[in-house]
């Protein structure tokens, strides 16, 4: 299996908006943690420099994530314990977007990184912390230079947050990838180490 980063960055530039969720929920939102979103309704507003949004895949300040109607039933059919919530999307003068977007949530983060086979600062000492018999979620990964995925670890996952690392993009294995690539969407994929 390959896999790939979905990027929430373009070569024209970021994509941004407020989020607003009605009712308000209980804390602050973050990806990879429980949230019901199910009888929420979400509204974005384009940042003012969005004139035009051509992005099938974005990121906000709030740290949520939303797919084009397209993406958001691909990622779907391949990754259904995904929550993915319909919003309304304008841009700052209330006029709204060309496409239908919505809300990409995962209530947890896989650990499946690969701390042999990925390059990142102060490896050495997260391998012998490991060998040490340390629990990985007593320490975060950052700086990494390139990171490889364990595939038993991911097992058939398509569409995921990896756990204790610091990184904002969520990875996608390589049917998703392909399927993405074949309806020929406006996202951003990088090929990741493949070991």
């Amino acid at each position: 299996m390959k896999y790939f980063i979905l990027r929430h960055e373009y070569q024209t530039g970021f994509v941004d908006g407020d989020v607003e969720f009605v009712p308000r929920l209980a804390g602050y939102y973050q990806m990879g943690l429980p949230v019901d979103i199910r009888d929420v309704k979400i509204h974005v507003k384009m940042d003012k420099a969005v004139r035009k949004l051509k992005a099938d895949f974005f990121l906000t300040t709030s740290g949520a994530f939303f797919a084009s109607e397209q993406l958001a039933s691909l990622i779907h059919d391949f990754q259904n314990d995904t929550q993915i919530e319909k919003c309304e999307t304008h841009y700052h003068n209330g006029k709204s977007t060309e496409k239908t977007y919505f809300l990409i949530h995962t209530n947890k983060k896989i650990d499946c990184f690969d701390y042999r086979n990925s390059e990142y600062a102060g490896k050495p000492l997260a391998l012998s912390r490991l060998e040490r018999g340390e629990n990985p979620d007593s320490f975060t990964i950052k700086n990494i230079k390139s990171l490889a995925i364990d595939k038993q670890k991911a097992g058939d996952a398509t569409f995921f947050f990896v756990k204790n690392i610091i990184m904002i993009d969520p990875v996608i294995a390589s049917p998703l990838a392909e399927a993405i690539q074949s309806a020929s969407l406006f996202a951003n994929l990088t090929p990741l180490v493949n070991i």
